[in-house]
Parts: structure tokens; C-alpha cells; sequence
């Protein structure tokens, strides 16, 4: 069959259609040629970089002896640092619940729930060309977990939780990992138990209630009744009271009994069910957060539970409770801080808390107290250590030996252990030497030995912080850079990104991560081998696009990074940037970026916004180009608004966009001589967060804002420069749900298709946000997972999606794919290098592609299109047969 010249076809396929098989069918020509070339890398700068070697090796004493904050400085760990480097949960956990503050302040209890069930009303229809996402890991690098389950009959099978990866399990000991709840994802799961007499009932608690005001919350607990392979939530607990529940206990006998803590603002408490979470009884109301619960396992009446503040003790299964913390004669101390607690496996009487507390008063902290006659009188075992650090409150663990009640371990930032029932402490991690593979990471939540431990030939205890899970096989001969090995492997793949960028040449991708501080992707080596400088906190990464051994990151609170070596080391570079390392004046994950138009210029953004023009240069320094916008009183106190966005428009590096976290906007046409704020029009924007903004590359008038908050009016559009706007979240059944948008990109070359990242995965528009659907691809989203994307960039024409959980993933939405089957090169899709094949192009597009395939007859037997799109025939007649 053949079709006139110059006929268009347009072919629409309905998802529930099955597909359209191709056979004798021609597509007429349309001349029509896009031709794309790559960049070209400038010449060397070998010589010059030679030189400045020589140099600053001159002039390295002096920048070591400088005392002042703005000078050059190479980095070096310090005690100082030491504290620096692991004590910033508390500032994360803030500006994350910032961003997702609605429009009064709150974050709604079942805000996921209710957007899940919205996204799975929403059309499967567009896609703007996303299609198949291929994971780039790290699966070696691990992130922040709460939970270690391990089965008790197969300890080979380990469930872990992760606060925003998900549940995951292994089957082979920790060799390898595989995600088993997609939703969970977003959740944080905070305890994972197992129903005593059935193996195949488990238990996952979420929402993190560790702190004051500062968490997000959960969705309850979730249920599995087929060993872990699928969760859903119990409908008892989708209520405020289990907003936050912070630990799980099942009874070690009774089948269906399970106990449960949660934090909830008056209504802290402790649940029973003894019908497997049908219903809940109320046994214990307590003043601060419950954190904790333990069973005696030798005698199950016997509960100890650990609170923000206070201990309190059952003798009866939770009928009736004994405040131990009341500060009289042989009592716990009063106002201890949060409270860990544990029974002595070894021995019925034995019982050990740890406490976040120093005696002298010191913000560095940490005590063991022990009961030997079940908590009838108490004593303090150890003083001085501070194995806590400043957040106790966050990362605090212990453990008791099944084998020797005087053996336990406590952990914080790094991991003591004592033989000596807590007298005295032996440090066991060294987390500075995590990314070396030699040591524990740092934070610990959670510490579990082997079910099948007996303390002769088998010693293996399990660890779980911020850096996902380690393993000590033999306690006895592990120290602080012996005996560990990290079970993220190369496929466990819960690294919590805030944002990332490419190399231009496609050497690499870096990013920079919670608690895991700047990583690097080279293809060459893997998803499962991402290479990491040092440990930390990473933010914001850029790439210079003419010399990619220039990287960019930051230390939080804006402390600029440089690497000259293509991002394998890093130094400080803040000369001039006074914002940085103020808490006050910037947010603990600050934006900067990369002129697109001219690679040595950096602006980044504090309460002020600055500049460097100069970025490779040693000698370069930051300015200020455009002072603070005030602020507001709260309680009394001053506080600074902080920059939160950035863009600079592609072709004219005068137009420059800022967000602030106060909801204001502003834009500047002459580089920042002179603003214009845009929020205050008609209609007005929100008074929320601004997570991102993004100037169309082909059109500056045009610009897309988002704003953070469970609402539904989070994506704003105006295609004249914020003279008036539209809101751009759909309208119904095509409508975004009320969620957390985090980050929106243009299609670089078609730029009525619009990607936008959220707390629930990505959601594409073909209509600059007109309408918003699902791919038939996935069914819930547009991919890559139904996960936290914090940042979405391009690396070339492949999108990456940068998650808060689940590592980083890339697709390909191609507007055009070509195919020529005369074409003597290796295909692609591009211009230059066709596919070969139709099927070839097919499998790589999306929904909205087009597909132009250069005259010609193409034998492609059974040839199935299944996606919507068109497709042209150039350069001659099409026939496929």
C-alpha cells in the first residue's frame, strides 16, 4: 500500500487496544532535516595549569596558616570537622519539611495516600517521549535505613527499610538487593518486625517522630501476609495517631500481638493489637515522643520503653507502667534526652539505656545506665566517652549480647563496644573511613546480630545508618578500620540525592547526596561502582561545560567546592562569599548554577546573591551582586530570607531568575543591576516555597516556577516574564494530584513537553502543563520509580532523575527519532547515525515521538507500533511490508 506524496499520518494508539500490527503500509515524503553537532572541547590548558602548579605550591604555607574564613584553604579533617561533617540531620530534616509546607504551614498526615489515589485515577495517555529508564546506581554507596529484618529459620533472606528507598530484601545475605514495595518508596520506614509464630505476617512502621517538629510524616504501618513480597496499609492506623511511628515490637510468642510508639503532637503513646492491627488499644500516653519499645524475650510481660525524655517499665504485657526516669535514690536521672533501651538477651535481669545525656553538660553526649535486678534500681556505667555526639536525639543504638549481658555495643556517630557492662568503651568505627571501605558509616539507627549468634563461631552483628548496612562477621576482631564490610554491594540502590550534573563530553555524572557528600558516575564502570571523595553532606553540582575537569559542589550552607580533577578531589572555595557557612543567611541545601552561556561564571544564592566570572581561575572570588531581601520577626527573633532557585537564561546571561524560601520572586534583565519582583501580579502566586525555575532554552519570555506544598496549585507558567501568569497543574481527569513538586525542565528541543519531579515520581506534559498524564509505561507516573525526585537535568539528550532514595536514573525523550536502513554507521536515532530498523526506532520512543524514516522499503515482519506518535517518510516513499 502506498500513500501520496506529502501525507501526514498520524497514528494515535489507545493503551487498552493492544497495539496496531504494521503491514504494507507507506509514508509519503516530507523534506526535513535537523542536524545536530556535537560540542567541541577547547584546546588544552596544560600549559597554564603547569604554570599555577608551580605556583600555589609556592604559595601553600601561606594559605595553611590563614585564619581567615575567606581565604583559600585545602581541606583537612579536624576534630571541628569531625562534629561538622555528621551532625547536619537536624538542619536537613528542617528544610525538607520547609519545602513541603502548605499554605498553613502544616504537612497533611495522608498527603501521599490521598495523591497516590488521585495518580491512579489519572489517564494513561501522553508521555512527551519517556519511555524504558535505565538505572545508573550507586548500588555501592547506600543510604540512610532505620529497619534490619532478618528471617530467623533462612537468615540468608535480610529485609531492610530504608526512610526514602523503600523496603528492600536480599536473599543471598546481603550479596545482592531488589526493591519489594514501590510506594513505600516515598515513606520513611522506621522499624520492620515478623509475627512470631508465622513467618510469612510481617510489619513495617513509618514516619520518622525523632525530633521536634521537624519530621515528616508516615502513612501508619503497612501489613505483608506473604513473606514481604507485597505491603498495604492497615486501614486502623491511616489516623493522626500514627503520623509518626518510630518502633515496632512483636510479642515473641503470641501470634497477631504487636506493640507500636508513635509521637503525635499531646498524644504520644504506646499501642497494643492483638488482632494483627485490626485495632489498636492505648497503653501508655507519654509527655514526649515515644522512640522505642523492647520485649524480654525470656519473660514477654516485661516491656521497657524509651521516650524523647523519659523510661517507663510494664511488668504485666502493658496493663500498668513504672516511670523509671524520676530522678530519686537509685532511679533513672530526670531529663535525660532520648533513650534507647534494651533487655540483656543473656540474663532476665539485665537491662541498658542509652541515654542522650552528659552529666557536666556538655552539647557532646552519651551515658549508659544499667539495671542488674529488672529495673529496680539503676547505676551509671560509663562518663566521658560523648559516643553520641551532639545528636543523640538522632542516631542512637544499642545492642546486648545474647551470649554475655556484660557485652553490648552503643552507637551514634561512630560505634563503641564494652565488655565491661558499659564501664568503659572501646571505639570500633571510624566513619571518616567509610568511602574507603574500611570502616562503619556514620548515624547509627539499628543494630541486629545473626539470628543464629552463638559468640563462638558465629559473631556476625549487622549495623544500619545513614550509609545503608554493614557487616561484622567476627565482633572480636573488628575495630575502627577492621573487619567490615559494606552489604550495599554494587546493587542496593537507596542513595538520597538533592541534585546532580553531567559532563558535557559524557565522561560522568556527579552529584551530591545526604550524608554521603559528592559522587561520580563514569559509565565505564558502572552502576554498581560509583566512586565518592568523601563523606558528608553534598548539595548541588555543576560541570563546566568547556573543561570538565572543573567540577562544582557544595558543603551545606553554601560552602562552595571546587575539583580540578574531574570531581576525584575537592578544596574549598569561598573566598568572598560571606553567606557561607551561615546558617542564617543560607539554606542548608543552597542553589547555585552554571551560566549557561559562559562556563566560568557561578551564581549562587543566600540571603544575598553572588557571582564569580572566573571559576577555573585559583585566584577567583565571589561578589555580591545583589543584596538581601529582608526578612521577618518570629517569636522575637530576626530571620533572613533565603534564596531557594536559580536560573540563568540560555543566549542572554543578563536575564537571571530568584526564588526565595518566603514564596517571593524576582527577575533581573541587565545581570542584576536592577529586579523586578513578579510574585505580587494577577493573579498572585503562592506564598510557599519556590523549589525550581526553569526559562524556556528557546524562548526567555517564557518561564515555569514551582512551589513546594501538598497542594494543587504548585506549577506556574508565564510567557512574558512574569507580567501575568497561569497556573499550569491541569484540570480534570488530566490534572497533577496535590503533591510535592520538586524540580521542572523544558524538553531542550521541543519545548511544549515539560518533565516535572515530585515526592510521587515524574509527571510529563506534551502542552506546557495543560494536561498532565501517565505513561502506559509505568501506569503510576512517568517513571523511574514511585520515588522522591529531587533534581531533573540533561546530560546531553538524556534526562537524568536525580532521587532522594533510589540513586539516579536516565531516559531518552527524543521529540524525532530517524531511521535509514542504507546508513553505513552504528544507529542511534539521531540525523547522522539512523537506526536501521523501524522496530529499533519503536522500541526507543515514547509516546509523542516522532518517528522520520528516509525513503525506502523496510521488510519488518510483525512490526508492532504500541505508542502513540507520528510518523513521516523524508527524503523519498516509505514502504513497510
Amino acid at each position: 500500500m502506498r500513500i501520496p506524496d506529502s501525507f501526514s499520518y498520524l497514528l494515535i494508539f489507545s493503551n487498552n487496544r493492544g497495539g496496531i500490527n504494521m503491514k504494507n503500509y507507506s509514508f509519503a515524503n516530507q523534506a526535513e532535516m535537523l542536524k545536530k553537532f556535537p560540542k567541541q572541547k577547547p584546546p588544552s590548558k596544560y600549559g597554564i595549569h603547569l604554570f599555577l602548579f608551580v605556583f600555589v605550591l609556592l604559595l601553600m604555607p601561606l594559605l595553611f596558616i590563614s585564619d581567615s574564613p575567606d581565604s583559600i584553604r585545602f581541606y583537612s579533617l579536624t576534630d571541628d570537622d569531625e562534629e561538622r561533617e555528621a551532625t547536619n540531620a537536624l538542619e536537613a530534616l528542617k528544610q525538607r519539611k520547609m519545602m513541603r509546607a502548605g499554605d498553613d504551614g502544616t504537612i497533611p498526615f495522608d498527603a501521599l495516600v490521598r495523591a497516590k489515589e488521585h495518580i491512579d485515577q489519572m489517564p494513561v495517555q501522553d508521555d512527551a517521549g519517556l519511555w524504558n529508564w535505565e538505572w545508573l546506581g550507586p548500588g555501592n554507596i547506600g543510604g540512610r535505613i532505620r529497619a534490619i529484618l532478618i528471617h530467623p529459620d533462612y537468615p540468608w533472606e535480610i529485609w531492610i527499610g530504608s526512610v526514602s528507598g523503600g523496603i528492600w530484601k536480599s536473599d543471598n545475605g546481603g550479596s545482592t538487593w531488589s526493591p519489594v514495595n514501590d510506594f513505600m518508596a516515598n515513606l520513611a520506614v522506621t522499624s520492620l518486625v515478623m509475627d512470631a509464630t508465622d513467618h510469612s505476617v510481617m510489619y513495617a512502621s513509618t514516619g520518622e517522630g525523632f525530633w521536634n517538629g521537624d519530621g515528616l510524616p508516615g502513612a501508619g504501618i503497612f501489613k505483608s501476609t506473604d513473606g514481604g513480597i507485597t505491603w498495604n496499609q492497615l486501614p486502623s492506623t491511616n489516623n493522626n495517631n500514627f503520623r509518626f511511628v518510630n518502633r515496632l515490637a512483636a510479642h515473641p510468642t503470641l501470634h497477631n500481638r504487636l506493640y507500636a510508639v508513635t509521637k503525635q503532637q499531646n498524644n504520644n503513646s504506646v499501642w497494643r493489637t492483638d488482632d494483627g492491627g485490626q485495632t489498636w488499644t492505648k497503653i501508655l500516653n507519654t509527655p514526649d515522643p515515644a522512640t522505642d519499645i523492647k520485649i524480654n524475650p525470656m519473660v514477654p510481660q516485661r516491656l521497657i520503653v524509651g521516650t524523647q525524655n523519659d523510661v517507663y517499665m510494664s511488668w504485666d504485657g502493658g496493663n500498668n507502667w513504672s516511670e523509671q526516669t524520676t530522678g530519686a535514690y537509685g532511679k533513672l536521672p530526670n531529663d535525660p534526652g532520648r533513650c534507647e533501651v534494651v533487655f540483656s538477651p543473656a540474663n532476665s535481669l539485665v537491662i541498658y539505656v542509652s541515654m542522650n545525656r552528659d552529666q557536666g553538660g556538655s552539647n557532646v553526649k552519651g551515658e549508659i545506665w544499667r539495671s542488674t535486678d529488672n529495673g529496680n534500681t539503676w547505676s551509671q556505667r560509663c562518663t566521658g566517652y560523648h559516643y553520641l555526639g551532639k545528636q543523640g536525639w538522632y542516631g542512637n543504638a544499642i545492642w546486648a549480647s545474647p551470649t554475655n549481658s556484660n557485652d553490648i555495643i552503643v552507637g551514634g556517630i561512630d560505634l563503641w563496644r564494652s565488655t565491661d557492662g558499659g564501664a568503659t568503651l572501646n571505639r570500633i568505627s571510624q566513619w571518616q573511613n567509610y568511602h574507603t571501605g574500611q570502616s562503619a558509616h556514620a548515624d547509627h539507627h539499628i543494630i541486629i546480630n545473626h539470628p543464629w549468634w552463638n559468640g563462638d563461631d558465629n559473631k556476625t552483628i549487622y549495623f544500619g545508618n545513614d550509609g545503608g548496612i554493614q557487616v561484622a562477621y567476627d565482633i572480636d576482631e573488628t575495630g575502627p578500620l577492621t573487619g567490615w564490610t559494606n552489604l550495599a554491594g554494587s546493587t542496593l540502590g537507596i542513595t538520597q540525592f538533592y541534585g546532580g550534573a553531567a559532563a558535557s563530553d559524557g565522561s560522568f555524572i556527579v552529584g551530591g547526596t545526604q550524608d554521603n557528600d559528592k559522587l561520580k558516575y563514569t559509565p565505564s564502570s558502572g552502576a554498581g561502582n560509583w566512586y565518592q571523595a568523601e563523606t558528608g553532606d553534598g548539595c548541588y553540582a555543576a560541570v563546566n561545560s568547556d573543561d570538565v575537569d572543573y567540577v562544582y559542589g557544595e558543603y551545606p550552607h553554601l560552602i562552595m567546592k571546587e575539583s580540578t580533577n574531574a570531581g576525584n578531589s575537592y578544596m574549598t572555595f569561598t573566598v568572598g562569599l560571606t553567606d557561607a557557612g551561615d546558617g542564617a543567611k543560607s539554606l542548608f541545601i543552597s542553589p547555585f548554577v552554571m551560566d549557561p552561556n559562559n562556563s566560568e561564571t557561578l551564581i549562587a544564592g543566600g540571603a544575598s546573591l553572588w557571582r564569580i566570572n572566573n571559576a577555573t581561575a585559583w585566584w577567583s572570588q565571589w561578589y555580591e551582586f545583589r543584596s538581601d531581601i529582608g526578612g521577618y520577626y518570629y517569636n522575637g527573633d530576626f530571620y533572613y530570607y533565603k534564596c531557594s532557585a536559580l536560573d540563568i537564561a540560555q543566549g542572554n546571561s543578563d536575564i537571571i531568575w530568584a526564588g526565595y524560601n518566603g514564596g517571593q520572586l524576582w527577575q533581573t534583565h541587565d545581570g542584576g543591576g536592577t529586579w523586578t519582583r513578579v510574585d505580587e501580579t494577577t493573579p498572585l502566586l503562592p506564598d510557599r516555597y519556590v523549589t525550581d525555575i526553569a526559562i524556556n532554552p528557546q524562548n526567555p519570555e517564557e518561564v515555569f516556577v514551582t512551589f513546594g506544598g501538598y497542594e494543587n496549585n504548585s506549577v506556574w507558567f508565564t510567557d512574558n516574564s512574569g507580567v501575568t501568569w497561569q497556573q499550569r497543574t491541569g484540570s480534570a481527569p488530566n490534572d497533577l494530584p496535590a503533591i510535592q513538586v520538586n524540580t521542572i525542565r523544558f524538553h531542550p528541543y521541543n519545548s511544549n513537553w515539560i518533565y516535572i519531579g515530585t515526592d510521587l515520581g515524574i509527571f510529563a506534559s506534551e502542552d506546557k502543563g495543560i494536561t498532565w498524564n501517565k505513561t502506559p509505561a509505568h501506569g503510576d507516573h512517568d517513571g523511574p520509580a514511585n520515588v522522591e525526585v529531587s533534581e531533573l537535568f540533561w546530560d546531553g539528550s538524556y534526562l537524568i532523575a536525580a532521587t532522594h532514595g533510589r540513586g539516579m536514573y536516565r531516559c531518552h525523550p527524543r521529540d524525532v527519532i530517524y531511521v535509514d536502513k542504507t546508513s553505513i554507521w552504528p544507529g542511534w536515532g539521531s540525523y547522522a547515525f539512523p537506526y536501521h530498523t523501524v522496530t529499533e526506532a519503536e522500541n526507543a520512543a515514547g509516546n509523542g515521538t516522532e518517528i522520520r524514516i528516509f525513503g525506502n522499503t523496510y521488510d519488518e515482519n510483525y512490526l508492532l507500533l504500541k505508542k502513540r506518535g507520528l510518523i513521516r517518510s523524508i527524503e523519498g516513499t516509505t514502504v513497510i511490508k
